[in-house]
């Protein structure tokens, strides 16, 4: 069969063709004379519920498709919300209120999917915090979107006299409250326009990397830390063993601190058409003011929100259109011309809906549409799944189209958190997303089992985790590879130590230029607390079987011969992680060696050194699969497993988006609530004995977890960045606290908001 056209249709015989009514009359003759009375029934209750379950689908599509305007400017208001790679449906995103996500992959599909969309007549971007933007490379990614459009409809203007659309960017300070605002101003800088509130200010002052040590405090519960890492560059443990930087630890920040600020500062000069060392002048003298701002260049203008979309008229057609639309509920005043504005979210929703409805029109089994027979006529095919996947989801980042069976497919698996074997217990100490390698493991199974599939490509955005979960997602890669489908990794803001072992397997790897990868390297150990229980009064003692038996308890310090034995694990996992690499890099040991060493790049370092193939993003890794594959451009692409989002995370994002201009402080509100409610467990764990005790006995409890709580909850309202670096301080404790040898980039994980 072959491979979709442009409209996401599949060629294969005519819908209304004899050959393929008969063929379907007689699969359906067959089920119905092989399961009898009671097997008909079945049938038939399935059929209506199915038919049902289609005709609500395509109302939904319908109304949402009239729903969108004749002429509208789509919003990206990326104040409200955050972009990630893959959406967080956990019970504590709920509880952090993080419900306002939007999935980069969609949205980068969406701005496409605008540029060739003769209403949208513009682009807007509304920037706030930094913590929304992600890192670097999210933010490089977006930027690329938005150059797309731009270039996209300068071409279809030219071409086909299709309505020019502007692009703009707008922000009320780019980087109020001590963040930062270079990662704002990068992306607002792609737009042709920059706005800002005339009561802002351009926080265009350099980047900074800010750790958090706590080895003064162990020392005052006298906890001991004992951790091994390879090599000098494998600072994950340094929040607990150190007061400071060392000296290898602050080499490598400043390198890669460095080169992420030359690459943002060169692409905001040409952004804005102004030297780079003109530049370089402003950032030293930021934050700037609105005037001096403007006398640099570096804004267009000064405006409140509504006057940048004043700045957007609707047509009169338009304007009556919208009045006959919507009939007693227009509300519009008579002065207020503003085009119909569409937020980015909405309009990924109504285009995902009207692609996946439309989907089913092309199928062989097209004359049974509309009809309760369809659903059945599709089960007997094989391919009433994909369908159900179509209607509920997209599937995929950059077509939405029906992937039927027969047909050549790149299936694209999104990993995005820290890496650990088993799924992980939601709770107060649970910082961020997990990657459960025994989920990931079977899902690459059932693709190595689907003869469809034809090449993967892994969307990684990981500091690392687990070293026994990273090899065996790798061990999965490379019998994907030995079955003979390519594996290609595109990696996101990062792909450092556990991430990139899982990449090393691959057959080609794409980073952005400010990705952050590399950190080769191993840790283990753990924090001794047991003199802290007995400086409170708490004494332990314990019976064991063997002479190792309490290597890894939290209770007792390494006998020296226990610490050569962990020396020589680590070694071990160390020799086995270079080797991979080796192996999967085709480059030779002793280059590979002095590679590693812990030490984390960016992504265009990577590139230099041999340790990425491409720079770009999730598109440029697709392209890659299909050419590995010998698969045509169009070729479909489907997310797997398509990811459902809960109901209730589904109806609390509807109701923030509902809030229109106001939804984002609805967002901060729950972000709010949760930072409170970690300092509520944070004072919990502390309260009683005092904070020395307190936080002792919490380790004493569960590793040094309760420490970790406590370390977040402190810090919960000291800023962005004092945030930020408190939550990772925070996640490396929880990790070290297994014992477990873990591949983890602290370096990577501070620096992945920029």
């Amino acid at each position: 069969m072959s491979a979709a056209g442009p409209t996401g249709s599949v060629a294969g015989p005519a819908s209304g063709s004899p050959s393929s009514a008969w063929a379907t009359m007689a699969e359906l003759g067959k089920a119905v004379k092989k399961g009898g009375g009671r097997g008909l029934a079945l049938v038939g209750a399935g059929a209506v519920a199915g038919s049902v379950a289609m005709a609500v689908a395509r109302y939904q599509a319908a109304k949402v498709d009239r729903s969108l305007p004749s002429e509208f400017v789509l919003e990206l208001p990326l104040d409200r919300l955050h972009v990630v790679d893959a959406v967080d449906t956990s019970p504590l995103a709920l509880l952090r209120g993080d419900t306002n996500q939007v999935e980069l992959p969609k949205a980068v599909a969406a701005l496409r999917r605008a540029a060739a969309d003769p209403r949208c007549r513009g682009v807007v971007a509304y920037l706030g915090g930094r913590e929304n933007l992600g890192g670097l490379a999210t933010v490089q990614e977006l930027r690329e979107a938005i150059c797309g459009f731009r270039a996209a409809v300068a071409a279809a203007v030219t071409a086909s006299g299709r309505p020019p659309a502007r692009t703009a960017a707008w922000a009320a300070s780019f980087g109020e409250a001590g963040g930062s605002g270079m990662g704002a101003f990068l992306l607002a800088s792609a737009c042709e326009g920059v706005h800002m509130q005339p009561s802002g200010l351009l926080g265009l002052s350099g980047l900074e990397s800010r750790a958090f040590f706590v080895r003064g405090l162990l020392d005052r519960i006298a906890a001991e830390p004992e951790f091994f890492a390879r090599e000098e560059f494998k600072s994950a443990a340094n929040t607990l063993t150190e007061r400071g930087f060392t000296a290898a630890q602050r080499e490598n920040l400043g390198a890669l601190v460095g080169d992420m600020a030359e690459q943002m500062l060169t692409c905001m000069a040409g952004g804005r058409g102004v030297e780079l060392a003109a530049l370089r002048e402003a950032v030293a003298a930021g934050p700037l003011l609105p005037g001096p701002a403007l006398a640099r260049r570096l804004l267009d203008g000064t405006a409140y929100r509504d006057e940048v979309q004043a700045a957007f008229a609707a047509s009169e057609q338009a304007l009556k259109e919208e009045k006959a639309r919507q009939g007693r509920r227009h509300r519009r005043r008579k002065e207020d011309t503003r085009m119909a504005r569409v937020p980015l979210d909405r309009y990924i929703r109504a285009t995902e809906l009207q692609a996946a409805a439309g989907a089913w029109r092309g199928h062989p089994a097209g004359w049974l549409a509309g009809t309760p027979l369809e659903p059945l006529a599709l089960a007997l095919r094989g391919r009433l799944q994909d369908g159900v996947a179509a209607q509920r989801s997209p599937v995929g980042p950059l077509e939405n189209r029906l992937a039927v069976a027969g047909q050549p497919k790149v299936a694209v698996v999104t990993l995005a958190g820290t890496i650990v074997q088993g799924p992980v217990q939601p709770g107060p100490q649970q910082q961020g997303q997990s990657i459960d390698a025994s989920k990931v493991v079977g899902q690459l199974a059932t693709l190595l089992e689907d003869p469809d599939v034809k090449a993967v490509v892994l969307r990684i955005n990981s500091p690392g985790g687990s070293a026994l979960a990273s090899d065996s997602i790798h061990h999965e890669v490379t019998r994907l590879r030995a079955a003979g489908k390519p594996v290609v990794v595109s990696m996101g803001d990062v792909a450092a130590s556990g991430g990139y072992y899982i990449a090393a397997g691959a057959d080609r790897v794409v980073a952005q230029p400010g990705t952050l990868t590399g950190s080769i390297g191993v840790i283990a150990g753990k924090v001794n607390v047991g003199r802290t229980l007995e400086s409170v009064g708490v004494n332990t003692d314990a019976v064991a079987t063997a002479p190792n038996a309490d290597l890894l308890s939290p209770f007792s310090s390494l006998r020296p011969e226990q610490r050569a034995q962990v020396e020589a694990m680590v070694d071990s996992v160390y020799d086995d992680f270079l080797g991979k690499v080796a192996r999967g890099r085709n480059r030779p040991l002793s280059e590979v060696r002095q590679l590693a060493k812990g030490r984390v790049y960016t992504g265009r370092q990577a590139h230099e050194l041999g340790l990425v193939d491409e720079l770009g993003g999730l598109d440029a890794a697709v392209r890659s699969a299909k050419q590995l594959a010998r698969l045509p451009e169009d070729a479909a692409v489907v997310e797997h497993p398509p990811r459902r989002i809960p109901f209730l995370v589904q109806l609390l994002r509807r109701q923030a988006m509902g809030g229109g201009e106001g939804g984002g402080e609805g967002g901060a509100g729950g972000a709010s609530l949760g930072r409170e409610l970690l300092g509520a467990a944070a004072s919990a764990v502390v309260a009683g004995s005092g904070a020395g005790a307190g936080m002792g006995l919490g380790a004493g409890a569960g590793g040094v977890q309760g420490m970790a709580a406590a370390l977040a909850g402190a810090l919960a309202a000291g800023g962005p960045q004092a945030r930020a670096a408190a939550l990772q301080a925070s996640q490396a404790v929880q990790l070290l606290s297994s014992g477990e040898p873990q591949m983890y980039s602290m370096e990577a994980a501070m620096l992945a908001s920029v």
